[in-house]
């Protein structure tokens, strides 16, 4: 078993308080965004608030993470995403491959997922599922003071074989990912741990396992020289 941690630039990027799910996802543009914070109780999250004025606000935020693959250039067996959780665990995720624009994360990565389209009606209209990368299957539980293993599908291998680096996002798998609007006072929040967070114990970090080299048969038969 290998491992390889996530650089230091992970983070999320946020569009908040909108007044409509329209606004809060038609949109490549965040409202803001982090790559420096240790840890945030709302890594991922797809919900419809009170507003303060009245009616509803949406939010809608994604985690981003990159890991250095270049040493590996053999099959990967298996691997294992593993994100430590924080206080929410509302929400269902999936991994899906990002672009390379989030190794300097900023706003204008709030769309930087390969595929992605921001076509949205808010009753599926904009469903992606079918336009992402997918890197993992639905994520349905998720905990706050551990780690959350997120089981990394045959795509995600190949890429950690054949690129140098490796991009990751984790977003909302039943409102963000296929364009559902919520439609009550719901919260849709996973917490997330990031590299920033002191030392390495709750770093988000790829376990791997590099597929077995395949072996030769070199005997030589007795009798041979006839």
């Amino acid at each position: 078993m290998a491992t390889i941690y996530a650089h230091t630039n992970d983070g999320y990027v946020v569009r908040f308080n909108q007044s409509s799910w329209s606004n809060a996802r038609a949109n490549t543009a965040g409202t803001s965004a982090n790559s420096i914070q240790i840890q945030n109780t709302v890594g991922v999250q797809a919900d419809r608030v009170s507003s303060r004025g009245g009616g509803y606000a949406f939010n809608i935020r994604r985690s981003f993470f990159f890991f250095d693959t270049s040493s590996i250039s053999v099959d990967v067996d298996s691997a294992t995403l593993k994100v430590y959780g924080s206080v929410n665990t509302g929400g269902d995720l999936i991994a899906v491959k990002s672009t390379s624009d989030i190794e300097t994360l900023g706003t204008a990565d709030f769309g930087s997922m390969v595929g992605w389209n921001t076509t949205t009606d808010g009753s599926g209209g904009g469903d992606n599922e079918s336009n992402v990368t997918k890197y993992s299957a639905e994520i349905s539980t998720w905990i706050s003071a551990g780690y959350n293993d997120i089981v990394l599908n045959a795509q995600a291998l190949t890429d950690m074989r054949d690129d140098n680096t490796v991009y990751i996002c984790l977003l909302n798998f039943d409102y963000d990912l296929k364009d559902v609007a919520p439609t009550s006072y719901t919260s849709h929040r996973n917490g997330i741990s990031y590299t920033n967070y002191t030392g390495t114990s709750r770093d988000p970090y790829i376990d791997y396992d590099l597929a077995a080299a395949a072996v030769t048969d070199n005997a030589t038969f007795f009798g041979a020289n006839f």
